[in-house]
């Protein structure tokens, strides 16, 4: 195959086109470096100057595409004339196959080679993905593809990423497009869940550089969810619907919904409570803001912050992300560093009381997934709290449906992959999660530090606790060692494989306890919770907490180290008479005497009446 650029180049231009078959079809390591290049080159030449019929531009793309797939194909792909090209061609006047290969050689290059990402956007590459994307007529397939490009082009801070935010109408218009990606994925549509990945991915880009970007170079740099720009309220609502709307997949925690936990954690839960946790009113609407809320004025022409990745499939084309996106910032360690600054600066507020009837005010069951019988068989108290969901276009949420959700998604996660009393670092945990390619270290993370965030809620935080800390919890036996998701978390907090789970579920336990070491330790007992509160730089066991301390009702008799209630000593029935008592008395002396009659050992008795010890009264001789 080496001299099918030769043949290439010596074929008469109209008869070029009968070379993209062998090309398509041929291996991957069938072209030389030299051969690759100067084959990406021609065609794109070819196809510029009208050298390739309409009929055979698609094909033509294949090729390039083909061949693009190795880096150096791809620096060719780059090139500011060729990008420019490609921007021409994946416009909406050419037929849709040709406008989707020439999007994926975009995204195939800009992929493999940064600096083309720069040079898309001088060529108006990303103005037209986003006049695309924005477009209610762009399919499913089209608006994966334009946000796969967006998410790479927007990987860094650029003033391409900066005046998309600050449009004014881009962010609303993306917030449209995410209700409508909802829809189509509850309809199962094609490319639907390819899609709102993407787009996601998309809006985290936007939602971690903007920020940034209003720091300026000399400012201290904030963790994800510390600083919040008020240009990106009209994704508030949308995100949170995604949350609690996205059909589960198998495993529960994966794309697109892995994503739009990464996106809620960069939103303030305090802000935005109304759409956290919507009231309903007795006639059943929803009270709270809009997803259309309204900015305040700004004098100054930019927004004013408040303080408060990867994997979709290619299809044929475009591959997962992972070497751009180890560039990103973790968003775990990020909110991880966020809820421990919080802990710190905060100090300890008290929750208010709930009733019992407002906690379960309607729906249905946590909805259940593939894998995770055990959860409904062995749950006991771990029943998620109450919430419904509905998939009608006109969505209403019940006021704890986020919290709800969350709950259940943590508790499938663990009964699925730690069913019944499994260890936390037992192999075959490690192993189910490795067929399943899934990373449990870096998937449940993020979801419990969301749950944790969604604490800093007051009522949120006692719905979150009467699920996993029941007043009415059965303490008869040790925690650590319940079938449910309360022993679950237990035992991970003495994790040795999952560092990470182990330290956002401690902290979430921390801070569903109004970060009181001691409440925690009441609730869980000091041994479960010691490994956490050392890290903490609590050394020592704290005191008691204060009776009825975070509204919960703990037992007396609780152990302080399992957080199990003491045993009471078996009953072994009524006290011996005295007739009794000197009945035994006798016969143990006699044993004893036998037992210093043959040497074997002194009568303990004889010994200390002889050394004075014992006296016997008016009996003794």
């Amino acid at each position: 195959m080496a001299g099918l650029w030769t043949s290439y180049m010596e074929t008469a231009g109209p008869k070029r086109p009968t070379l993209f078959s062998s090309i398509i079809d041929a291996a991957p390591t069938s072209f030389s470096q030299q051969d690759r290049k100067g084959l990406v080159q021609n065609i794109l030449d070819d196809i510029s100057d009208g050298t390739v019929s309409k009929q055979d531009l698609s094909r033509a793309l294949l090729a390039v595409k083909t061949l693009a797939r190795h880096p150096d194909g791809s620096a060719v792909v780059v090139k500011q004339s060729n990008l420019k090209l490609l921007c021409k061609l994946a416009g909406p006047s050419n037929p849709s196959t040709v406008t989707n290969e020439a999007l994926r050689c975009v995204a195939n290059a800009l992929l493999l080679v940064e600096s083309g990402r720069d040079t898309w956007i001088e060529v108006g590459g990303g103005q037209m993905c986003l006049q695309r994307l924005q477009d209610p007529k762009t399919t499913e397939e089209f608006c994966f593809l334009h946000a796969r490009i967006l998410f790479l082009v927007t990987l860094k801070q650029c003033p391409f990423l900066k005046s998309t935010v600050e449009d004014g109408k881009t962010v609303e218009a993306i917030a449209e497009r995410c209700e409508t990606l909802i829809e189509a994925n509850v309809m199962g549509r094609p490319f639907a869940k390819d899609a709102l990945t993407d787009v996601l991915k998309f809006i985290f880009n936007l939602m971690l550089q903007y920020p940034r970007m209003l720091e300026g170079e000399g400012g201290e740099r904030k963790v994800m969810g510390e600083q919040w720009s008020l240009e990106f309220e009209p994704l508030v609502e949308p995100l949170v619907h995604m949350f609690v709307r996205l059909p589960l997949a198998s495993p529960p925690l994966s794309a697109p919904l892995t994503h739009v936990i990464h996106a809620l954690l960069n939103i303030p839960v305090p802000q935005y409570s109304s759409i956290w946790f919507p009231s309903t009113s007795p006639s059943g609407k929803q009270e709270g803001k809009s997803s259309k809320n309204k900015k305040p004025a700004r004098t100054d022409g930019s927004s004013t912050p408040t303080t408060s990745s990867n994997g979709s499939k290619d299809n044929g084309s475009t591959k997962d992300g992972k070497s751009t996106a180890s560039s990103l910032s973790d968003p775990f360690q990020r909110a991880m560093s966020l809820l421990s600054s919080q802990r710190k600066s905060s100090s300890r507020t008290d929750v208010p009381r709930r009733s019992t009837s407002s906690a379960s005010a309607s729906g249905s069951p946590p909805r259940s997934t593939e894998g995770s019988d055990a959860a409904s068989s062995s749950r006991g108290r771990s029943s998620s709290p109450a919430g419904s969901k509905s998939n009608n276009s006109s969505f209403t949420m019940s006021t704890f449906q986020m919290v709800t959700q969350a709950c259940s998604l943590l508790e499938n996660m663990l009964a699925k992959y730690w069913p019944g009393v499994v260890e936390a670092d037992a192999a075959s945990v490690r192993t189910a999660a490795t067929k399943e390619n899934l990373g449990l270290d870096e998937a449940l993370p993020p979801l419990v530090v969301l749950m944790a965030r969604m604490a800093e809620d007051a009522e949120a935080k006692t719905e979150m606790r009467k699920w996993i800390l029941p007043d009415d919890l059965d303490r008869s036996g040790s925690l650590e060692e319940r079938p449910d998701t309360l022993g679950r978390c237990i035992r991970l907090m003495t994790s040795v494989y999952f560092p990470r789970l182990k330290d956002a579920i401690g902290e979430w336990l921390y801070v569903l306890c109004d970060s009181d070491g001691a409440l925690l330790s009441a609730q869980i007992g000091y041994g479960n919770a010691a490994g956490y509160l050392f890290n903490k730089g609590i050394l020592s066991a704290p005191p008691p907490p204060a009776s009825g301390s975070g509204g919960a009702s703990l037992p007396d008799n609780i152990n302080p180290i399992t957080g199990a209630i003491n045993r009471v000593s078996e009953d072994t029935g009524p006290e011996m008479t005295e007739e009794e008592k000197e009945r035994e008395a006798e016969r143990l002396f006699v044993l004893f005497d036998r037992l210093e009659k043959t040497g074997m050992a002194q009568n303990p008795v004889r010994k200390a009446i002889q050394e004075g010890k014992l006296n016997l009264g008016p009996f003794g001789t």
